[in-house]
Formats: C-alpha cells, sequence, structure tokens
C-alpha cells in the first residue's frame, strides 16, 4: 500500500524536474529576471534585504560560493518548488480524504496543472513564496500558530512579498472574525495585534514602492498609469476598460481560447477551463447544499486570499504573462478548498436489483 502511494510523488518528481529543464531553455532564448538573480556582484549580506534582494541573498551561496551554473539555479529553485508543492499534497489527502477513484483522480489532477509547476521551477520569488504560504496556510488552518513552519513562512513570505503577506494576515483575520462566535480577551488581542501588523506590512509595501502611505489619491493614479504602463507588453489586457468583475475574470481565467493560437495559450486555455469548471462546480454544489456543507478555516482563508489579492493585483497588472504568474499564490489553495466543498456530498446510494 506504501509503496502505491509513493508512485504519484515520485512522478511528481520527474513531472516537475522537466519544468526545471523547459524554465532553463526558456530563459536562454528570452532573458528575464532569472538572469540576473543569479548573476549579479557584491557581498552576501548586503543582500539580505527585503524584496528582491533576498533572492539574491538566497542564490549566493549556490552561485558565488560554489559557483554553480545557471542551469543549476533552476535545479535548486524547482527543487524548493517541488518540495512545496508535494508538502501541500500530502497536507490536501489528508484534508480532503478522497474516499472514490474519481475524487483521487480529480485531486492529482489539480496537482498536475502545468502553470503551477512552470512557475516553482524558475530561478526567482515564486519557489519561495509559494513555500512560504503553503506553511502559513496549512499551519494556520491547524491552528498551529506557534509552529516552526508558519513562523519561517511568516518571515519568508515579509522578506519577499511583504504586500502578499498583508494580503494573506488580512485573510486569515477575516476567518478568524468569521469564526469567532464567543469573543474574549485572547481573541481581541490576536485581532488587535493582526491589524497593527497589517498596518506595518502596508507601510513597508509602500516605502519599497516609494509611495506615500497616506496619499490615496497619488496611490490610485500610480496604479492607473501601471496598467496604461501595460501596452507595450506583447500580452496587453485593456483591464483599465474592464469593470471590476471582469478584471478578477482576466486575472485568473484568461487566457480562454481566445488569444492568438499558440502551444502556450492553448495549454493555459486547457488549464483555465478545468479550473473554472471545478470552481463553478464547488460553487453550484455550496448553493445546492448550503445547510450541509460546512466551510472550515482553511477554506474561509482560500477564498479570502483569493478575493483580496484579486481585487488588489487587478489594480496593478494587465498582462497575460503577469496573470500567469501572479495566481499561483493563491489559486492551488482555491481549487483545493473547491474540492473539499465537492467531496463532502456523497452520491446517493445506488438500488439494488
Amino acid at each position: 500500500m506504501k509503496n502505491k502511494e509513493q508512485v504519484f510523488p515520485a512522478f511528481l518528481l520527474v513531472y516537475h524536474l522537466l519544468f526545471a529543464v523547459l524554465a532553463w531553455q526558456y530563459n536562454l532564448q528570452n532573458p528575464s529576471d532569472a538572469y540576473r538573480y543569479w548573476h549579479f556582484t557584491g557581498d552576501w549580506f548586503s543582500y539580505f534585504n527585503v524584496g528582491t534582494d533576498f533572492i539574491k541573498f538566497f542564490n549566493y551561496p549556490f552561485s558565488k560560493i560554489l559557483q554553480l551554473p545557471f542551469w543549476a539555479g533552476f535545479v535548486i529553485h524547482s527543487l524548493v518548488g517541488y518540495y512545496a508543492i508535494l508538502e501541500l499534497y500530502r497536507w490536501a489527502l489528508k484534508y480532503i480524504s478522497p474516499k472514490k477513484k474519481w475524487s483521487k483522480y480529480l485531486l492529482m489532477l489539480v496537482f498536475l496543472l502545468p502553470n503551477l509547476h512552470f512557475w516553482t521551477s524558475i530561478i526567482g520569488k515564486e519557489p519561495l513564496v509559494f513555500l512560504a504560504t503553503t506553511w502559513i496556510i496549512t499551519k494556520c488552518s491547524e491552528n498551529k500558530y506557534f509552529s516552526l513552519k508558519f513562523a519561517l513562512g511568516s518571515l519568508l513570505l515579509i522578506l519577499i512579498r511583504p504586500h502578499v503577506a498583508m494580503f494573506l494576515l488580512m485573510a486569515i483575520l477575516l476567518t478568524t472574525v468569521w469564526d469567532s462566535k464567543k469573543w474574549n480577551w485572547k481573541k481581541s488581542g490576536l485581532v488587535i495585534g493582526g491589524v497593527l501588523v497589517v498596518s506595518g506590512l502596508y507601510l513597508m509595501t509602500m516605502q519599497l514602492l516609494n509611495r506615500n502611505p497616506f496619499d490615496l489619491a497619488y496611490i490610485l493614479e500610480r496604479n492607473k498609469a501601471s496598467l496604461i504602463a501595460f501596452k507595450r507588453a506583447g500580452s496587453y489586457v485593456p483591464m483599465i476598460d474592464y469593470n471590476w468583475f471582469e478584471r478578477i475574470l482576466a486575472l485568473n481565467f484568461r487566457p480562454l481560447f481566445e488569444t492568438p493560437f499558440s502551444w502556450f495559450s492553448v495549454i493555459l486555455s486547457v488549464e483555465n477551463l478545468i479550473v473554472l469548471m471545478i470552481l463553478m462546480g464547488a460553487v453550484g454544489v455550496y448553493i445546492k447544499n448550503f445547510r450541509k456543507v460546512k466551510l472550515n478555516n482553511f477554506a474561509k482563508i482560500a477564498w479570502f486570499f483569493f478575493i483580496i489579492s484579486s481585487l488588489f493585483f487587478i489594480q496593478r497588472y494587465s498582462c497575460l504573462g503577469i496573470f500567469v504568474r501572479t495566481k499561483i499564490m493563491y489559486l492551488p489553495f482555491l481549487l483545493i478548498a473547491a474540492l473539499q466543498i465537492i467531496t463532502q456530498i456523497k452520491s446517493p446510494p445506488r438500488d439494488k436489483a
């Protein structure tokens, strides 16, 4: 039995490393941030800063001390990404506890969707960010706020992407408020402390962006300018002309067979169609059985994280290339929550002949 349980993780490793090769070859032909994350000068601890510099700090021992080649960086980051995906898969198996074959295969399908594997195999922020969010969300769902993984995940996310840490903490706070039937001093203190940390993360994000955190008019103006600036990108999406609902759909579910033909667009369109069908199925099941279906803390955090992140990102990004990279930070968790909702409803017993 244990041998069978190890087959999919082993296959997943081979599958994931193939994306490391693909990402390496793609970056050789289309130079990106991965190159400057691996080739840089300076002292090691001069890069111990918030944001992009921390990725250089992480890469320094491999790139500068060991002097490993460029392709090795993709293998290292890919292994970090694989570890995060495997952690989430094993946690999801326990969380969903699929009893039927179709539910097991559907869970496997979610973990084979290519977009997540590609972006967690690139030298960059994504592998570490996905590992951090996986640790934070899974441990938070288990109420293990003082665990080592929760602490390390929080530190990593704050150092690499403080704005994502802010979105996730907001989702956790909203879940705490929703879940708190009885208030006490301890919960009140946690919420107040959380609000203070969110405020600190907001100030940190504004400092990184060189923005006045209290000049909301200027912030909105710069957000609009950011949407327009993406017109120079090859996969520009006119988000500025869309309403908020259309923007959320574009961010999370495009391309959907409407872009000029390419193998990448077709693969991404198929993936987006699968994602859309799973989410619509979960919403349908929940509406039909809202008295039976229970949303636990993981599901609430996943849904809030999806909504909050989407509402912020649609104000800054208007490029398909950015969309597909951005949504891997929150969409896998929402898909797991959706599968758990779908599998909660038992199939009616068959009539015996």
